[in-house]
């Protein structure tokens, strides 16, 4: 039987997230922007049931999951929930992520 684990959105991710959308509604069809916020629930129950699945990144401070090409989402591993840290748009310089 599989466990998973509470997850918890930061305020940061909320936010991150809502810019997310704002910017595809902008851009992409609502088609789009629908297989979008799916993936995105389909990953965070991945996260949490398989919390390792995704790599540590950014100096093992984090776990990095694609959810597409364009966006990343970095979460955190804690003893009782998982933590979801921010949304991150790939295509920005890297070392402008701070966790």
């Amino acid at each position: 039987m599989m466990s998973s684990y509470p997850v918890i959105w930061s305020p940061r991710v909320k936010i991150t997230y809502a810019q997310i959308l704002e910017y595809l509604h902008d851009e992409w069809t609502i088609k789009e922007i629908e297989a979008f916020m799916h993936r995105t629930e389909q990953v965070i129950k991945y996260i949490s049931c398989y919390s390792l699945l995704y790599p540590y990144s950014k100096k093992g401070v984090a776990h990095r999951c694609v959810v597409v090409k364009q966006i990343s989402l970095f979460y955190r591993i804690k003893p009782t929930h998982i933590e979801l840290l921010v949304f991150w748009d790939n295509r920005q310089n890297p070392s402008k992520l701070l966790l």
